[in-house]
């Protein structure tokens, strides 16, 4: 709560630095503001769990039977599961909504080129994470698995689903070791993306998953962790620089898609 206080008020700071964002964060009460940055925060640490399950698969040789992307959502999923703080389960919720709100915002459009892509549809991708919560705990997620319409019999089928991936990651993933070396690298956003740079440097979720690579993992040689612009809104994994990179024009476009989920009249 008190990194949240303080990464509103350097929001609110920088918000004459982007004039389209700001206009439409200015206009919102203080609970609304810190809704949209919890939002942006927590998709984006979804995203971070997602690019670092690819950087385990790729160091550990993890085994991939099926989409490596969804692969990657699972091992998200299941991490931030196996905090089990209230926290980690609203970053699940709002990651899941943040799918369904993408999905949405394409209006769920898929054809063609797409269902040749290593990529599930976007609801799916929010259904998936939806069954692991209630088949890890479905007195703790049924109210939100009946919110998104997951019906009774899939719920309790959901319980295989996530006790199969938590074998199997449990038997994979050792976090008993430490020692990894990570080198994190903020790089300067411009102007433009002021207001999303010190949105993502004051949540701090860069440092803190550095940090559980340190703790929990020895892989070889360095890894990088670098925000930077991109001139696209993406994250991703390079496996020639063992690099993950988070582009700020990502939590900015996570911001307003919870803006635009709001008030549609906000969308272009």
């Amino acid at each position: 709560m008190k990194r949240l206080l303080v990464l509103l008020v350097a929001l609110t700071m920088a918000l004459p630095a982007l004039p389209a964002l700001a206009q439409d964060l200015s206009g919102l009460t203080k609970q609304e503001r810190a809704e949209t940055l919890r939002f942006a925060v927590n998709n984006s640490l979804f995203t971070l769990y997602h690019e670092v399950a690819h950087l385990l698969i790729d160091k550990l040789d993890l085994p991939v039977l099926g989409k490596e992307e969804d692969a990657a959502d699972n091992i998200a999923t299941w991490i931030l599961l196996r905090k089990n703080t209230p926290e980690a389960n609203q970053a699940l919720e709002d990651a899941a909504d943040g799918w369904v709100l993408t999905g949405e915002s394409y209006d769920n459009y898929f054809a063609g080129d797409d269902y040749a892509s290593g990529y599930s549809p976007d609801r799916h991708r929010a259904m998936q994470i939806i069954c692991l919560m209630v088949g890890a705990d479905r007195t703790a997620f049924r109210s939100i698995a009946n919110a998104y319409d997951i019906p009774s019999e899939r719920q309790h089928t959901c319980l295989f689903d996530y006790e199969l991936v938590n074998r199997s990651l449990d038997a994979l993933i050792s976090e008993s070791d430490s020692g990894t070396r990570v080198n994190v690298t903020y790089h300067d956003g411009g102007t433009r993306l002021r207001l999303a740079e010190r949105a993502f440097r004051g949540s701090g979720i860069f440092d803190d998953v550095a940090e559980e690579l340190r703790r929990g993992y020895r892989l070889d040689g360095q890894v990088r962790f670098t925000a930077r612009r991109c001139g696209e809104s993406n994250a991703f994994y390079d496996p020639a620089t063992t690099e993950i990179i988070f582009c700020y024009e990502l939590i900015q476009d996570f911001m307003q898609l919870h803006l635009n989920a709001q008030d549609p009249r906000r969308r272009n």
